[in-house]
């Protein structure tokens, strides 16, 4: 490695210029051009360095997703990295997942950044750190801030930089682990994310009758955001899916680690409801082990896993939460409301829209019917419920937190048992309200599930009546 000198005044951020909203709590986000920007990426890297070379990490894998930001913001973290001290495996434009299976592969490179703002909108940007194998959250986040807003090291070693295709390593671990035998005829919507050509290879190989929807990357997303938690952001896909008389569609985000399903009649089968035949499937051959999920997940699921002799494991919702928990506890599967699953079985523990759509696959090709109806009659076996999907209240980034902690000091829902693990989750012996701040956008998030209309009805009118004095016209959004 080359001795390179470097100005340390002009390598520090100040606090204005290092907008404190981007720093949420298991990744990096915000505008890119005036929060996201090169200078931020450059120094990003370079204070990433600082702190893995002091943890005896030498190298790390970078990967970047199709945003049109993405190229420049690659280059200056690379940039960063390599000028102070790490060596650093650049294995270009991929999928969340595809770097995730790179930092797994290597025993010696334990540490891999993406450049992506998975799912947001094309104004946005950001970074997902891993540091073995486990996703770089909270307390760490902002240590690699603080170094950020100081002085660097005047004089360090600069390490070096090289391009690595990882991309066909991956798809054939996914088919030599997993290839469902049976002729599907499936739709695909990629959202014009990195996620198409990748997703196009593999189900070809797969040999599968494919229908594929906006799989040409194209970051400013003309489409449709790449948000598949959205239902908006599914009618295409359910139009093709009931057109083409397609055993199922399949909906990726913008860094492919979330999936949603929708099934041959055109429904939406939510990741909890996902969760349910994954954890079904597990706990056939695997009794009493955990299933991890978040707090938005649906209390069937909850039910499922007891009734078939498993362990619910809730936790918070965040993709970095449940794949530390799903590592802790030794859990097989686990997953959250926003289509990331997790498999630890005999896959790597990370979250894969891919890995888990072909999983799906594998499950109704082992049944002696017809895919299209064994995912109907699937859903059709689980207790059904009323319910709403994620609700979404804007409020500013620097006040979401804040009317979060009002509502947990002054809401008392007399009438409920509270779960104040993320937000405020409040059980009713029919149902159950959440309301949240999000990790990922300027909002509050709510859900709401129950037995029953009639009851799902109650328990929004109990959190409007509680929220009232402190969210403006909550009505509108109940």
């Amino acid at each position: 490695m080359n001795d390179v000198t470097t100005l340390n005044s002009s390598t520090s951020l100040t606090a204005n210029e290092l907008p404190n909203e981007v720093f949420r709590n298991y990744d990096i986000r915000g505008f890119a051009h005036s929060q996201i920007t090169p200078d931020f990426a450059f120094k990003l890297g370079a204070a990433l360095a600082i702190t893995l070379l002091k943890q005896r990490h030498s190298t790390i894998y970078l990967g970047r997703d199709g945003r049109l930001s993405s190229p420049a913001l690659a280059k200056a973290l690379g940039n960063g990295l390599t000028q102070y001290g790490m060596n650093v495996i650049d294995i270009g434009t991929v999928s969340t997942p595809t770097l995730n299976f790179a930092v797994h592969c290597d025993n010696k490179a334990e540490c891999g950044i993406m450049v992506t703002a998975s799912h947001n909108t094309k104004e946005y940007n950001g970074f997902k750190i891993i540091v073995r194998n486990q996703v770089v959250a909270g307390e760490m986040l902002q240590k690699i801030k603080h170094l950020m807003l100081s002085d660097r090291p005047n004089h360090c070693q600069s390490g070096h930089i090289r391009t690595q295709d990882i991309s066909s390593q991956y798809l054939q671990a996914i088919i030599d682990n997993c290839s469902p035998k049976k002729d599907f005829k499936i739709v695909i919507d990629c959202a014009n994310s990195i996620v198409g050509p990748i997703a196009k290879t593999l189900f070809n190989r797969l040999g599968y009758n494919l229908i594929p929807l906006f799989c040409d990357p194209d970051g400013n997303f003309p489409n449709h955001d790449p948000n598949p938690s959205d239902e908006s952001n599914l009618q295409q896909l359910k139009a093709s899916v009931l057109s083409h008389q397609a055993d199922l569609g399949l909906a990726f985000d913008g860094d492919g680690d979330r999936l949603v399903v929708i099934s041959g009649s055109g429904a939406t089968v939510w990741p909890d409801q996902l969760l349910m035949i994954f954890a079904r499937d597990i706990l056939k051959r695997y009794p009493n082990t955990d299933i991890v999920f978040d707090v938005k997940s649906s209390f069937r699921l909850q039910q499922l896993v007891r009734e078939l002799s498993g362990n619910p494991v809730m936790c918070k919702t965040g993709h970095s939460h449940v794949r530390s928990r799903v590592q802790k506890t030794g859990a097989l599967v686990g997953g959250e409301f926003s289509g990331h699953i997790f498999f630890n079985d005999r896959w790597h523990g990370f979250d894969d829209g891919l890995y888990a759509s072909v999983r799906l696959l594998e499950i109704l090709a082992n049944l002696d019917i017809a895919p299209k109806q064994a995912l109907e009659n699937m859903i059709g076996q689980f207790k059904p419920s009323a319910y709403t999907p994620e609700i979404l209240i804007p409020v500013a980034e620097t006040e979401k937190f804040a009317v979060m902690e009002k509502l947990t000091s002054h809401c008392s829902f007399k009438d409920g048992i509270i779960n104040n693990i993320d937000g405020l989750r409040v059980e009713y012996p029919l149902g159950w309200g959440l309301i949240r701040a999000s990790n990922t956008s300027a909002n509050l998030t709510m859900r709401f599930e129950a037995d029953n209309k009639e009851e799902l009805e109650r328990i929004k009118k109990l959190f409007s009546f509680e929220l009232a004095p402190f969210i403006n016209q909550v009505d509108q959004y109940l």
